[in-house]
């Protein structure tokens, strides 16, 4: 297996991926609650959201790809598990790593048309008034409170290749990344993944309550020798 970066083709896969990683997950089902009833409304959703995440400034995809010889191996490369990173700042490596070409622009701006319709007129899975709440209880104080740092915003893998570390292996190449920077690396995690988090060595710095019996929490991992930027921005 190697990971290499996300590539257009690779949409769908991802999609998939998203759509059965996270289909019984405890906020995304109370985010989603009638996705069982509009399964296309949901799965066309996550595929404008995707794509928007491929052209959006300062972000990078990565996909775990399998290759002869894995376990999983099936005579053909596939897509085995994903992970957008974000790099998010005003410094010179920001500005390397947020360039963007205007095609991409241009896209973003088309797309964003095509969120707003379907969230207005298209979107029947979701609930849009739980979207508004869960935005709110989760603008977390420390991406204000640091001024340069990776960004973890969606990580997956494939069901059938959960707990053989691919997973592990993304996050550790999102921390390579910014260790090079000597940059701190945020997400929020979900119930199911705090527990990967942790191992990786991410420490909780901020928590949130969504409503009652639903938590969200912002995560932190720093690289040898930075470790007083979680205590200046908690």
């Amino acid at each position: 297996m190697h990971i290499r970066p996300l590539i257009r083709s690779d949409i769908p896969a991802v999609a998939e991926i998203t759509n059965q990683t996270f289909s019984k997950d405890e906020l995304f089902t109370w985010l989603y609650p009638h996705q069982d009833r509009f399964p296309d409304d949901l799965r066309r959703f996550q595929l404008i959201r995707l794509r928007t995440r491929l052209v959006e400034r300062g972000s990078h995809g990565f996909v775990a790809e399998s290759e002869e010889g894995d376990a999983e191996w099936t005579g053909k490369p596939e897509v085995l598990g994903f992970a957008f990173y974000i790099r998010n700042g005003n410094d010179s490596g920001a500005k390397k790593w947020r360039h963007e070409l205007p095609i991409n622009k241009l896209e973003r701006y088309l797309l964003s048309w095509e969120i707003w319709y379907e969230e207005c007129f298209l979107d029947r899975a979701s609930d849009q008034s739980r979207t508004l709440i869960f935005r709110n209880a989760t603008e977390y104080n420390i991406y204000t409170k640091l001024p340069s740092y990776w960004h973890l915003g969606l990580l997956g893998v494939s069901p059938r290749c959960q707990r053989r570390g691919i997973g592990a292996k993304l996050v550790a190449y999102g921390q390579r990344i910014a260790a090079e920077e000597k940059l701190p690396l945020t997400l929020e995690a979900s119930v199911m993944g705090r527990f990967l988090y942790v191992k990786m060595g991410f420490q909780i710095v901020e928590e949130s309550k969504i409503v009652e019996g639903l938590e969200g929490v912002a995560m932190l991992w720093e690289p040898e020798g930075l470790n007083n930027q979680s205590a200046d921005a908690s």
